[in-house]
């Protein structure tokens, strides 16, 4: 009637398996000193050298602690977390951001593992931050948003950049590397539906742009600072087409929207403005040359202290292809050619006013102790001030 009550279930079988060694414990415990069953030397006494000084306190302990491991595996108090297998998380590489009411419409894609298929998922929110609380909170699935290299915004959607980099600074997860991308469209539906690997497809256009093909990625921490410089903005574009998501030039953000697209030879002119190394194939007729940029270079024109006009050396290097004749006509229809493509990017920006080459920057550094003459006439003059072009081709063999 006094006797322990076994549980009942799984912990009744436990204690079923545990009770005979238990019992075995308490009985030995009991038993007092055990002898030696060898002969001992003459006048020794037989057990006394392998005696337990405190058996049964000895016994207790095993059993106490035995007891104390019964208990913690029928509390569940020794379980430990059952970690998710990392082939379960979604490591999100592409965030879209298109408009939905008074907050964002959030996509997300990662890269299809082996013969699995891409994923995809959304999230709608008020802020950026609840957005993207409602892609990592999915129940039994997890969804990573700690290393997103591309964040896409539609062409509508560019008033919430603000907000959004202001998030991608308070939260420390998000790399402020990311690059920064305009869609021209007012959806994404199209770029992330389908059979196509958007994930896969931004890692073939990043690749093709640090191989020099034409534009110059922006990233989160570069388009914060000129913002808080209150500066005008070039954002490589994107459109949807045939492959999916392609280069398609350049969008000037200012004031808080997109206010001009630059595309074909402007696309081209910008990025020689910009300064950047790329490289691009340029033909005469028939025949085809490897160009590619080795600087651009800004210096200003003063008149009496007073700035007149800028000018724009830029310096490519040519590269021969097969069947190219290198005539010195051909290689100056390139360079007038280069040339124009520049003037046309300059005549976009001018009209809208916008710096966003920063060519002032540029001409300041060439010319320091003329920077106060130059900084004073640019807010008012930058849409009428001539700007002069010249490109240099140096053409070499190809190796």
């Amino acid at each position: 009637g006094g006797g322990a009550v076994i549980p009942a279930g799984p912990a009744g079988k436990l204690w079923g398996a545990l009770s005979h060694p238990l019992r075995r414990l308490r009985q030995r415990a009991g038993e007092g000193p055990r002898r030696h069953p060898l002969a001992h030397p003459p006048g020794e006494v037989p057990g006394e050298c392998l005696k337990d000084p405190k058996p049964k306190e000895a016994g207790m302990k095993r059993v106490l602690t035995l007891v104390f491991l019964l208990l913690l595996l029928l509390t569940g108090c020794a379980g430990t977390p059952q970690s998710r297998e990392s082939g379960a998380t979604a490591v999100v590489s592409v965030l879209g951001v298109e408009p939905a009411g008074q907050g964002i419409h959030l996509l997300a894609a990662a890269e299809g593992r082996g013969e699995e298929d891409p994923f995809r998922c959304d999230s709608q929110g008020e802020t950026p931050a609840a957005a993207v609380e409602g892609l990592t909170n999915r129940g039994e699935q997890v969804v990573s948003c700690a290393h997103v290299e591309h964040l896409l915004l539609t062409q509508n959607a560019a008033g919430t950049l603000p907000e959004l980099l202001s998030y991608a600074f308070q939260e420390p997860q998000q790399s402020t590397e990311t690059q920064l991308w305009v869609v021209r469209a007012d959806t994404l539906e199209e770029a992330f539906s389908g059979e196509a690997d958007t994930a896969k497809r931004m890692s073939v256009i990043k690749s093709q742009g640090k191989n020099r093909q034409g534009f110059c990625p922006v990233t989160l921490r570069e388009a914060a600072a000129a913002l808080a410089r209150k500066e005008p903005l070039l954002l490589p574009a994107l459109e949807v087409g045939e492959q999916g998501l392609a280069f398609a030039g350049f969008a000037l953000y200012q004031e808080g929207g997109i206010t001009q697209w630059l595309t074909g030879p402007e696309a081209l002119g910008a990025a020689l403005l910009l300064g950047d190394r790329v490289h691009w194939t340029g033909s005469v007729e028939a025949q085809a040359m490897v160009l590619q940029s080795t600087g651009c270079r800004v210096v200003p024109q003063m008149e009496e202290g007073r700035l007149t006009g800028l000018s724009i050396r830029c310096r490519l290097e040519g590269v021969l292809t097969g069947g190219w004749e290198s005539r010195p006509e051909d290689v100056a229809k390139l360079e007038e050619e280069t040339a124009r493509a520049m003037y046309q990017a300059v005549a976009v920006l001018q009209r809208a006013e916008a710096d966003a080459t920063d060519l002032l920057g540029r001409a300041g550094l060439s010319n320091p102790f003329r920077w106060q003459a130059l900084a004073r006439p640019w807010p008012t003059a930058v849409s009428t001030l001539p700007v002069e072009v010249s490109v240099t081709i140096t053409v070499t063999e190809r190796q």
